[in-house]
């Protein structure tokens, strides 16, 4: 009987634990400073002025359209071209073609 009652005694110390543990004090908390920022306004006016910016700068064709890295060219279909071929061949590649109207080193 002594043996059941350690038991049972342990039995209840440990499920005390788990439930101090599960349903304790929360964990400690980030302590650091965040930067408060100010929410200005934004008139009709400025807004107006940074859409006409926009749209000044969008192009209006293919061939306008810039993707950084890559070397415009003048075919849509895949030609073999010069500016193509001056642009890849110092890279290591065997030609360079034009196709949609960007260079691609093959």
């Amino acid at each position: 009987m002594g043996l059941k009652a350690v038991n049972v005694f342990l039995l209840i110390a440990l499920s005390a634990c788990l439930v101090q543990t599960a349903f304790g004090k929360p964990g400690p908390r980030d302590s650091s400073v965040a930067e408060d920022q100010s929410v200005v306004p934004i008139n009709n006016e400025d807004l107006s002025q940074k859409e006409d910016v926009t749209r000044k700068s969008e192009p209006s064709t293919p061939a306008e359209y810039k993707i950084p890295g890559r070397v415009s060219c003048d075919f849509e279909e895949a030609n073999e071209d010069a500016v193509c071929q001056e642009h890849c061949l110092p890279k290591g590649y065997t030609y360079g073609i034009c196709v949609s109207h960007t260079c691609s080193c093959i």
